[in-house]
């Protein structure tokens, strides 16, 4: 509907806070070596955030020729260069995870296009594509997926979830990789 939807403060803060409480992220910001992918990134909201809160790095995914010059102006203007890179192209292509190690990312944020996601032939193949990602995610990594309230989520093999969280307009949907000991009730487990 719109090339980029910033997320809204209040939302950004209860996601990463979310993270924070899986384990993901450490509250005291000491959180050297986490990876991020920022997938439909536009402007980069998402990875930037990270970024700003102890990312070692982010690998921003953007088709969108527009969103992704403002991205490079975004990162530069943060002096964040040494620790982005930026892949200009199809986020449902898949060859922009060829350049990440895999069991590498801990999270990895997925913010489609609205339109995408309300058609179900679309919403499946944003869905194969986080599937593939299982190779890269960490053991007991995040992928977040945003979406119109609307839209319910099927589940992924190879992940947990998802677990959803309404704000608004918004749904984001969290899928989680298996953890060594897969316990429901266990800290850094995800719920359903």
């Amino acid at each position: 509907m719109q090339t980029t939807r910033p997320i809204i403060d209040r939302v950004k803060e209860a996601l990463f806070n979310r993270l924070t409480s899986l384990g993901l992220l450490q509250p005291d910001g000491d959180n050297e070596g986490w990876s991020v992918v920022d997938v439909f990134s536009g402007t980069g909201s998402l990875g930037l955030e990270a970024l700003s809160r102890g990312a070692a790095g982010c690998t921003f995914v953007e088709q969108d020729r527009a969103a992704v010059e403002l991205l490079h102006e975004n990162i530069e203007t943060l002096g964040l260069v040494d620790r982005s890179q930026v892949v200009q192209g199809s986020a449902l292509a898949g060859y922009w995870s060829a350049s990440l190690q895999p069991a590498s990312i801990q999270v990895a944020f997925v913010d489609p296009p609205y339109a995408m996601m309300l058609e179900h032939e679309d919403r499946a193949k944003v869905l194969d594509m986080v599937q593939q990602m299982t190779t890269i995610m960490e053991r007991g990594g995040v992928v977040v997926v945003r979406t119109p309230v609307e839209v319910s989520c099927e589940e992924v093999p190879g992940y947990d979830g998802p677990a959803t969280a309404d704000y608004g307009g918004m749904r984001l949907h969290f899928y989680q990789t298996p953890l060594d000991e897969p316990q429901a009730s266990s800290p850094g487990a995800i719920s359903q």
